[in-house]
């Protein structure tokens, strides 16, 4: 049975597109049968390539319409990311008031340091947490794993209608993991990640979008408004990102990790 998500007033099914990675203004031909593997040499820019860092400035300066060309144009992926990735995010819900709107990106800032996918058998289908403050109300407790998400591999996905590649989707139709109040807040806010990689100074990098809408009984997400982006947010799982944060954007908080990573028998 095919899976479908269902947008606007219909139920669109998945579509597959073709492949041309554009990555700023050079055009990179893939056989449309095959992808990209994550560990894979190409995939990685060296020096002068894109961080996570470099795309979350892009953001804060609103060149909205340069991330969403390397988004419609990013890199067809054999297999989901695994592992813990590096990451930052900014929050793109617009007020009439610019102090929310400054707070709103600030929260992501200080109590978001990124994602964790499970390994997996069916390398498509997998799980994962976010490392996530343990409580906002007190900025010294650690990172945790926390608010759970389901994940897939898709070949496309009705958000992203312009997209040349495949995409990952993330949804938190039981984000519970134990009684942390941030987890509560999807329950009550539905929302979806969609994800796409492009090649980056480590390697791959994930560029991300998030939009609010509704979950229904049977876990299909439908947009408030599918043009209305309520944030962006940035993954590298690559192991010279993760030091980097490390040593140049972190502020000594400790973090309880998964050791070892759990995996998903499917």
């Amino acid at each position: 049975m095919p899976v479908l998500f269902r947008f606007g007033l219909g139920v669109l099914p998945l579509r597959v597109m073709n492949e041309n990675v554009i990555e700023r203004g050079v055009i990179n031909k893939q056989d449309a049968k095959t992808g990209y593997d994550h560990d894979d040499p190409s995939l990685r820019a060296g020096e002068g390539g894109l961080t996570i860092w470099d795309l979350n400035k892009m953001a804060q300066q609103k060149q909205f319409k340069e991330l969403d060309d390397l988004f419609d144009n990013g890199l067809k992926m054999n297999a989901l990311p695994v592992g813990m990735s590096a990451g930052v995010g900014v929050s793109t819900l617009d007020t009439d008031i610019k102090l929310i709107n400054d707070w709103l990106s600030a929260f992501a800032e200080k109590n978001w340091r990124g994602k964790i996918f499970f390994s997996s058998n069916n390398k498509r289908v997998s799980q994962g947490r976010n490392r996530m403050r343990s409580s906002l109300l007190n900025s010294r407790t650690p990172f945790v794993p926390m608010m759970k998400f389901s994940t897939m591999l898709l070949d496309s996905h009705p958000l992203a209608p312009r997209l040349k590649s495949n995409i990952v989707i993330l949804n938190y139709t039981d984000p519970l993991t134990k009684p942390y109040l941030q987890e509560f807040i999807p329950t009550k806010i539905h929302a979806v990640d969609l994800q796409v990689a492009v090649k980056g100074k480590y390697g791959p990098v994930y560029i991300g979008k998030t939009w609010f809408g509704k979950y229904d009984r049977t876990g299909e997400f439908t947009a408030t408004d599918p043009n209305k982006i309520v944030g962006r947010y940035f993954l590298d799982f690559n192991e010279g990102a993760l030091k980097d944060q490390r040593e140049h954007h972190w502020d000594n908080s400790d973090e309880e990790l998964l050791d070892p990573l759990p995996h998903i028998d499917n």
